[in-house]
């Protein structure tokens, strides 16, 4: 025999509670035979797949586009720089302590082509001698780099007639006067042509907006007195309506 109607409305509820109570932990005294005790039974219909902790999105939001760059573990957001290794004034990694970083004897290296003219330059001066030689057998550091430029540093020649002159000549003085006359008057125009503008400026603005609010004035009472006289057609002069349905006498 066919099922009842009820019957079968209630088909999707009887399986839902038995998927329910298989889903429930089963008490150890009602285990199956051959699950060992303090096991639970249950079966999560959930998925296993790992979700992916990063910058573009969380779990369970959906991801519209994904922006990269051309350097890998960039974050723009952040700017913090972990692909370059910090390093100090020497090019010693920071992660060095400083009791072993300093403890390190930085020298300069000259190519061997250079040696004949720096030979040359120390037999010329006996005064660069030493530090030629340390330069040549690569012992030359930062340190007596300093000490030799200091000690044999010479200021440059300056061309005088190229460079204007830190001082005033009697002439010039004489013009102290006028030349404070005319940045005054500089000055004077300046504050003159800058109040001009802003009242010029100022009554254009004022004078547009007066003009912008009658047109608008207009334009508003001419819609409504036309809603008014179309209004009035249509209540005081029923005999002009125009493609109205005319009344049958069934209403």
């Amino acid at each position: 025999s066919s099922p009842t109607p009820r019957r079968i409305a209630s088909l999707p509820m009887v399986r839902l509670l038995a998927t329910a109570s298989r889903c429930l932990p089963v008490p150890c005294s009602t285990a199956r035979a051959g699950t060992a005790a303090g096991v639970v039974v249950q079966r999560r219909l959930l998925h296993h797949s790992v979700p992916r902790h990063h910058t573009a999105s969380n779990p369970g939001w959906p991801v519209l586009y994904h922006v990269g760059y051309d350097k890998p573990g960039w974050n723009p957001d952040m700017e913090l720089e972990y692909d370059v290794m910090p390093r100090d004034e020497f090019g010693v990694p920071a992660h060095i302590p400083p009791e072993i970083s300093t403890t390190i004897r930085h020298t300069y290296y000259i190519p061997p082509q250079y040696y004949p003219f720096l030979k040359k330059l120390g037999d010329d001066t006996p005064e660069l001698k030493p530090y030629m030689d340390k330069l040549i057998n690569g012992e030359m550091t930062f340190d007596d780099y300093e000490e030799m430029f200091y000690a044999f540093a010479k200021p440059l020649k300056i061309h005088r007639p190229l460079i204007a002159m830190p001082y005033r000549t009697d002439a010039e003085i004489a013009k102290t006067d006028e030349i404070m006359w005319e940045g005054a008057w500089l000055s004077f125009r300046q504050r003159v042509l800058g109040d001009y503008l802003a009242r010029h400026y100022f009554r254009d603005f004022i004078a547009g907006a007066g003009i912008g609010l009658f047109l608008a004035w207009l334009f508003i009472q001419g819609h409504r007195q036309y809603r008014i006289d179309m209004k009035l057609f249509y209540l005081e002069a029923p005999e002009h309506k125009i493609n109205w349905v005319k009344p049958r006498g069934d209403l």
